[in-house]
């Protein structure tokens, strides 16, 4: 995904977290994006990427993914964009 900070400086892992479930949503388990993912940044936009993620915790075939913005104020706050997920 990409995002911009709207107002100050957000940090992966803690301002800014994804999340997977593939039981519907009944358990999550963080995607562990930070800063030693790749990324890079474009035009104003934070590149964020995970690659090859093995699911331990949860079993299934119902997909779901959330991306969460946490500690932000009106001095600091994240926009996401540009969300895209591959499932194999």
């Amino acid at each position: 995904f990409t995002y911009t900070n709207g107002a100050g400086t957000n940090t992966l892992g803690s301002d800014i977290t994804a999340e997977f479930s593939a039981d519907n949503g009944s358990t999550w388990t963080n995607f562990g994006i930070g800063a030693s993912d790749a990324q890079g940044t474009t035009g104003g936009h934070t590149v964020v990427t995970k690659h090859n993620v093995t699911l331990t915790t949860t079993s299934g075939t119902s997909m779901r993914y959330r991306i969460k913005t946490l500690n932000q104020t009106a001095s600091k706050y994240a926009i996401i964009q540009a969300v895209s997920l591959g499932w194999s």
